[in-house]
C-alpha cells in the first residue's frame, strides 16, 4: 500500500461519494474519480474517465428519478473498499429505449473500489442481479421473489456445507480401511449413494485378541439413516470390549434400539468374530448373505435372525466353523447386488460370486477395489441408487 493513502482518506472520499449519491449529483459523483479510472459493470460495461462515469450515472437518474443506495456495510482495507448496497428506484423514465413502466425494483449490489495516491477512485467493479432487475421492470416476478430466491439459495448453501461436514464425520468414525491381523487381513470401504450414507463397517480386536467385525445397512437413505448408523455402530463398539459372542452382539443392538422407539427404521447387520485358532463365529440379522469362498466351495452365511430394531424380544442364532488357510469371507450391502445396468437389470449375487472366484489371489484390499470396478463397469454410467459398502477377510493361518 501507497504510504501515502490512509484510511481517513478513503474513508472522507467514500463520505463525499456517498453523499453525492444521495443528492443524485452525476457530476458530484464523477470528481471522486480519477482522471485515468476503470469501472466495469454488468450493465454500462467498461468506460474510462470521470466523464463517462458522469455520462453513466445521468442515464439511469434519468430513467430511475428517484434511484437510491442504501449502503448496508462499507468496509476499508489497504487502498481498497467494499460497498454492500440495496438499489432502489421506479421506472420513470425508460430503460435501455423502452418505455417507462412505472414499476419500482430493489436489487442488492455489491461497488468494489481501489484507490490511488490521492484518494480518487482508480478501479471500480459493480456487481448486481442486472437480470432481477429486468423481470422487476417486466412485471413478470414480483420484488419480494428475488428475496426468496436468495433467501433459498443461502438456505441451500447453507444445507450443502452441513452435508459436507456431516459426511466428514461419518468417515473419521469409519475405522481404516485396511487391517493386518495375526493369520488374516481385512479390508472395508463404504461408497453412499449421497452426500452421506445409512451403510456402516467397523472391527475391533477383543482382550483376549478375538477379532470383530460387523457391517450394517440402514433402512432409507440421507441424514436420517446416516443418524441411525452412526447410533448402531456406536452400540456395536461400546459392546465390542465386552467379548460378546455376536448372536448377543445383535441382540442387545436389537434391545437399545427398539427401547428408542424410532418409528419405520431399522438396519440389518452381520457381526462376526475370528479367534486366534481360525474359528469364523458369524450372526445374521435380516442381511444379505456373506460369502465364504475357499476350496471347499461357496457357504453362504445365512444364520442369525430377524431385522435389528423392530422387534422386541427378537431372538437370534449363530454359526460357526473352522476357516481353512485361503478362505476369503465377503460382506456387502444390497446396495452392490441391487445396482442396475441403463437396462434395469441388477448386478446380483451370481456375478458378485463370480467376481470373487476371480480374484482370490487378491488381497483384499484388492479385491474391493476390483468388485466395485466391476459394478460401476456394469452399471455403464447408470446413477448409484444405494449405498455400496464391502467388507472382505482373507485367512492365511499363518
Amino acid at each position: 500500500m501507497d504510504a501515502t493513502i490512509s484510511t481517513e482518506g478513503i474513508a472522507a472520499t467514500l463520505a463525499r461519494l456517498r453523499d453525492a449519491y444521495d443528492r443524485r449529483d452525476a457530476a458530484a459523483v464523477a470528481e471522486n474519480y480519477a482522471e485515468d479510472c476503470v469501472v466495469e459493470s454488468m450493465v454500462a460495461g467498461r468506460h474510462v474517465g470521470p466523464k463517462a462515469v458522469e455520462r453513466t450515472l445521468r442515464t439511469f437518474i434519468s430513467a430511475f428519478t428517484d434511484l437510491h443506495l442504501e449502503i448496508d456495510e462499507s468496509l476499508v482495507f489497504d487502498n481498497r473498499a467494499v460497498w454492500t448496497i440495496n438499489v432502489t428506484g421506479t421506472d420513470h423514465g425508460g430503460f435501455m429505449g423502452l418505455p417507462p413502466t412505472e414499476r419500482p425494483f430493489r436489487l442488492f449490489a455489491i461497488f468494489m473500489f481501489a484507490f490511488g495516491s490521492d484518494h480518487k477512485i482508480v478501479r471500480e467493479r459493480r456487481m448486481y442481479d442486472f437480470a432481477r432487475l429486468l423481470l422487476h421492470l417486466s412485471g413478470t416476478e414480483p420484488p419480494i421473489e428475488g428475496a426468496r430466491l436468495y433467501r433459498e439459495l443461502v438456505e441451500r448453501a447453507q444445507r450443502e456445507h452441513d452435508l459436507k461436514i456431516a459426511a466428514e464425520i461419518q468417515r473419521a468414525l469409519l475405522p481404516q480401511s485396511g487391517y493386518v491381523g495375526t493369520g488374516f487381513e481385512v479390508a472395508a470401504t463404504s461408497v453412499p449413494c449421497r452426500a452421506i450414507g445409512g451403510d456402516f463397517f467397523d472391527y475391533f480386536t477383543m482382550a483376549d485378541g478375538t477379532f470383530a467385525f460387523v457391517l450394517g445397512d440402514v433402512a432409507g437413505k440421507g441424514p436420517p439413516a446416516a443418524l441411525l448408523a452412526a447410533v448402531l455402530q456406536g452400540i456395536f463398539t461400546a459392546n465390542a470390549h465386552r467379548g460378546l459372542e455376536p448372536a448377543r452382539a445383535i441382540r442387545e443392538a436389537n434391545d437399545a434400539l427398539v427401547r428408542r422407539a424410532i418409528e419405520a427404521r431399522f438396519a440389518t447387520a452381520v457381526y462376526g468374530t475370528l479367534s486366534s485358532d481360525g474359528r469364523l463365529t458369524c450372526c445374521n440379522a435380516g442381511h444379505n448373505p456373506p460369502l465364504l469362498i475357499g476350496a471347499r466351495g461357496v457357504t453362504r452365511l445365512e444364520t442369525g435372525g430377524l431385522i435389528v430394531g423392530l422387534f422386541e424380544r427378537a431372538s437370534f442364532d449363530q454359526e460357526s466353523m473352522a476357516l481353512e488357510p485361503g478362505d476369503t469371507l465377503v460382506v456387502y450391502s444390497d446396495g452392490m447386488t441391487e445396482a442396475r445396468n441403463p437396462d434395469g437389470e441388477e448386478f446380483g449375487e451370481e456375478q458378485l460370486m463370480s467376481c470373487v472366484r476371480a480374484n482370490t489371489a487378491l488381497t483384499p484390499t484388492d479385491l474391493l477395489e476390483c468388485l466395485l470396478d466391476t459394478v460401476h463397469k456394469f452399471s455403464a454410467g447408470a446413477a448409484q441408487s444405494d449405498d455400496m459398502t464391502l467388507l472382505a477377510l482373507r485367512f492365511s493361518g499363518r
